[in-house]
């Protein structure tokens, strides 16, 4: 055989192969089943595969616009501000009228005023009386004394011998798991007596009678160094009349609570002791309390001529 015989001999059986692929064709038609009932069955699982991916393909734009604000917060956060405290409208308050001043007399003098409270003249007064420096222990302790004086002292209660009551012993001593008791009148029972309770006692307290007239003096001259001392001239009051020296007062425009200062003249205490910002004293019962209490001296003519000369 030549060479052309032999390549064609050995080429037949590679045309013949085709042939022998006929089994298999159960396979390919069973593969078509397959791809259809895939086809039938995963359609709406593609379909929704499909939808789905545009979605998450146009959402990670969005992530990506959303991540990237976030950044940009944190980049520059932003700096609470303080809430300012609330503050109220202050209140516009009326202006007050100045009081005017009271009258003040010449200084380290009396004062002579006449009935309609204009000034006359003017008197010396005693050294003895009325330019003694203060001393505020001294004072104090004489205002202290005069009050003390005029306390009653008249509190009082009963101690277990004074309660009314039986002195019969209550239950016997033992016998009964009480605590022993004697007396009804016990101070630790109801009704009883009071252990240490006050009683009847004066609260005066001896003071040197030098002492008492130096506190005086230095109250009257504290009033005269301040101008505050006054001699009411030609004030007569026959009857008591509350209304005249009320006018009087008045006229004469003074610092109150004002102290009348009288010496055996009963019509004119009577017409001041209805008045509530005055007073009125005899020159004999005067006390330092009275003067410092009060803030201006008025005297009578009578009075000041007792006063002046003791």
């Amino acid at each position: 055989m030549s060479a052309d015989e032999t390549k064609k001999t050995a080429a037949k059986p590679a045309a013949k192969k085709p042939a022998a692929k006929k089994p298999a064709k159960p396979a390919a038609k069973a593969a078509p089943k397959k791809a259809a009932a895939e086809a039938a069955a995963p359609k709406p699982a593609a379909k929704k595969a499909a939808k789905a991916a545009p979605k998450k393909a146009a959402a990670k734009p969005a992530a990506k616009k959303t991540a990237a604000k976030p950044a940009a917060k944190k980049a520059a956060p932003a700096v609470p501000v303080e809430k300012a405290p609330f503050a109220r409208p202050a209140k516009v308050k009326a202006e007050k009228k100045a009081a005017p001043e009271p009258r003040h007399g010449t200084l380290g003098v009396a004062t002579v005023v006449d009935a309609a409270g204009k000034v006359l003249e003017t008197r010396d007064l005693s050294k003895v009386l009325f330019a003694v420096p203060a001393d505020i222990n001294t004072l104090h302790l004489v205002v202290r004394a005069e009050q003390a004086a005029r306390r009653r002292g008249t509190a009082s209660s009963k101690t277990r011998g004074e309660v009314s009551g039986s002195t019969a012993k209550l239950y016997r001593q033992k016998g009964t798991g009480r605590a022993r008791a004697g007396s009804v009148k016990s101070p630790l029972r109801t009704g009883g007596g009071v252990t240490f309770g006050p009683r009847p006692r004066s609260f005066a307290f001896k003071v040197n009678r030098k002492v008492v007239r130096q506190a005086l003096a230095m109250a009257l001259s504290n009033r005269a160094e301040n101008g505050h001392v006054f001699v009411a001239a030609g004030l007569k009051i026959d009857a008591p009349s509350t209304a005249t020296i009320d006018d009087f007062l008045v006229n004469l425009d003074i610092a109150a609570p004002v102290l009348v200062v009288t010496h055996d003249e009963p019509s004119v205490t009577k017409s001041v002791r209805n008045l509530r910002y005055a007073e009125a004293s005899e020159v004999g019962a005067l006390s330092t309390e009275q003067v410092l209490r009060a803030r201006s001296l008025v005297l009578t003519e009578k009075a000041f001529v007792a006063l002046n000369e003791a």
